[in-house]
């Protein structure tokens, strides 16, 4: 239900507005969120048709600060 809620919105926009999307899973991996794999390649036609892609190779900032909050914690007693 879920993903072609997406699917409309991304074809709704496709050539009108703007929209920018932020995933942690490659375009390789997307047959994974779309249960149709039609969906899933006209989803991403139509995503990167006019797109400007900006990939990052880093590690998540809720992961860091989690990390964070980890290294910081006090120790619980033995």
């Amino acid at each position: 239900m879920e993903t072609s809620v997406l699917f409309e919105l991304i074809a709704h926009r496709y050539e009108r507005k703007s929209v920018m999307i932020s995933a942690n899973q490659p375009f390789s991996q997307w047959d994974t969120i779309f249960t149709d794999s039609m969906m899933t390649v006209a989803a991403i036609d139509r995503l990167v048709h006019h797109a400007t892609i900006f990939e990052f190779q880093a590690q998540s900032f809720r992961k860091q600060a989690a990390a964070q909050r980890s290294a910081n914690a006090p120790s619980s007693p033995a």
